[in-house]
């Protein structure tokens, strides 16, 4: 086996577990190494996403709001049926823009409750028969289960399952591939350049040196993006991590006041891709490449945002955004909240699937049943569960018959059953980002079978999702411990990589 060192630099101190839920159940509290503690509630919404029957296709109806002109008759119409029903709720819509999947995003005057946004979707749906479907375009976080500040020695969840039970087998792995030529997509909160993972970021098309991956953050405010007047979108080259943190006199989402930034892009990019140089940590495919994409910012990122960023890292084209030279090959989404898979959510990953991308999601860090969290419940993705340093399944860990396979994600049974990875330091903007720390979540789970997706293509380019899920599937090892609701068993790095080599 070639042998790769991966010595741990002087670690921070850090207390917190990643995730992707959205926050609804209020005694799931949320804690980080900044002191992130506050209960999570579902935010107020400001949008819906319509989608209309009667629209020929996605690149025909975009032109007349998506260039700024004129709104064109139709879309007059349907604005007044969406204002006769909004009346009742006190809200009036403006017309924003078309996402990838044909909606339509409506903007409203004033935030609505969840319960309110989701009956005002229902109420339009019965009454406009034009329309295929509505839905809110709800917010998404990434969220952080509690644990104590401790130090992290060793990347336990990289070993060997005969002398680490909870291991993910890569040393076998790493004889046949370390991702080359792979692309993997994080979307997040963007990235910070740690010097573990600039290696290995994809240069910004069209931007300048030093800028990497693509914002997608629609919103200005969410994105901390100041732009010039009259220009309404964040939207451009460089998914710079600006910070996901709120003040705690926030008006915007006061829900999440105090929130001290995650740096969550960053921690999930090194667990993927962090490079084989001797230095700090290394990622599970340290030669693959990560196309860091930023839909998370303060107060969290919308699923139209999102449904656009999947399109895109697929190699599919989006309104508004040039065409991306750098196609990843995975889609990482350490990212969720509870409820049905929306179907702008489900759109965007069947188009990206059927264009050969594999999307790999996190369960969620609720322990409830998967099935009640979304995206992890949409249909043909890869949903993975976590699992603690004994290879039993991690007690925040959702699991259920939406789990694909369950991986290394932390379980606090001990100081070490946490991950470690690139982590800046900074309550709000970043001090340091050259630091390491630790997180343990679903969001933690993840981005280790997504880099073994990218070793698992390295060796196989013509793999498809569907055989790489399959793979997956078969190839995994029955937990070691505990593990009810983990899909397959944990994965098997070493197997699948094998097994995709000869298949």
């Amino acid at each position: 086996m070639k042998a790769i060192n991966f010595p741990v630099k002087s670690l921070m101190v850090a207390c917190v577990a990643a995730s992707l839920m959205n926050p609804v159940f209020a005694n799931v509290t949320a804690a980080n190494k900044n002191g992130r503690t506050k209960p999570q509630v579902e935010q107020n919404l400001s949008q819906i996403i319509v989608k209309y029957r009667n629209d020929a296709s996605y690149n025909a109806t975009t032109t007349s709001v998506g260039s700024g002109s004129s709104v064109t008759a139709l879309q007059t119409q349907r604005l007044s049926t969406l204002q006769s029903v909004a009346q009742s709720f006190g809200a009036y819509f403006s017309v924003k823009r078309q996402i990838v999947t044909g909606g339509w995003v409506y903007h409203s005057s004033v935030p609505l409750k969840p319960a309110q946004m989701r009956a005002l979707a229902a109420k339009l749906a019965q009454n406009d028969r034009t329309v295929e479907y509505a839905e809110p375009d709800y917010i998404r976080h990434a969220q952080y289960v509690p644990t104590d500040p401790l130090y992290a020695t060793a990347q336990w969840d990289m070993q060997t399952s005969s002398t680490q039970a909870g291991g993910l087998n890569l040393p076998g792995a790493w004889d046949l591939s370390l991702g080359k030529g792979i692309v993997v997509a994080v979307l997040d909160t963007g990235y910070r350049p740690h010097p573990d993972i600039l290696p290995n970021l994809v240069p910004a098309q069209n931007g300048v040196a030093g800028q990497y991956g693509y914002n997608f953050i629609t919103d200005p405010v969410i994105a901390r993006i100041t732009v010039p007047s009259g220009v309404k979108s964040a939207r451009g080259y460089d998914a710079l991590d600006q910070g996901d943190w709120v003040p705690n006199d926030d008006t915007v989402c006061p829900s999440q006041a105090g929130n001290a930034s995650s740096w969550h892009g960053t921690h999930v990019a090194g667990t993927i891709a962090a490079a084989a140089n001797n230095t700090g940590v290394i990622g599970v495919a340290p030669s693959a490449k990560v196309l860091p994409l930023r839909v998370l910012g303060k107060c969290g990122g919308a699923d139209s945002d999102i449904a656009d960023a999947v399109a895109w890292a697929a190699g599919l084209s989006v309104s508004g955004v040039p065409a991306n030279a750098n196609k990843a090959n995975v889609i990482n989404l350490s990212l969720g909240g509870t409820g049905y898979c929306t179907k702008t959510n489900a759109a965007a990953f069947q188009m990206a699937m059927a264009n050969g991308t594999t999307i790999v999601i996190a369960a969620g860090n609720e322990s409830i049943d998967a099935k009640l969290s979304s995206p992890a419940n949409c249909p043909g993705v890869i949903t993975v569960a976590s699992t603690s340093i004994a290879g039993g399944r991690a007690g925040y860990s959702n699991y259920g018959g939406s789990v694909s396979v369950a991986a290394p994600g932390g379980g606090f049974t001990t100081a070490a059953d946490v991950i470690t990875s690139t982590l800046p330091t900074g309550t709000t903007v970043s001090t340091d980002d050259t630091t390491y720390g630790t997180m343990a979540g679903t969001s933690q789970a993840t981005p280790h079978v997504a880099g073994v997706a990218a070793l698992m293509l390295a060796v196989k380019p013509t793999l498809t999702p569907a055989q790489i899920k399959s793979i997956l599937i078969s190839t995994a090892r029955p937990a070691p411990a505990n593990c009810p609701g983990c899909g397959a068993g944990i994965v098997d790095a070493a197997a699948a990589v094998k097994a995709a080599a000869g298949s």
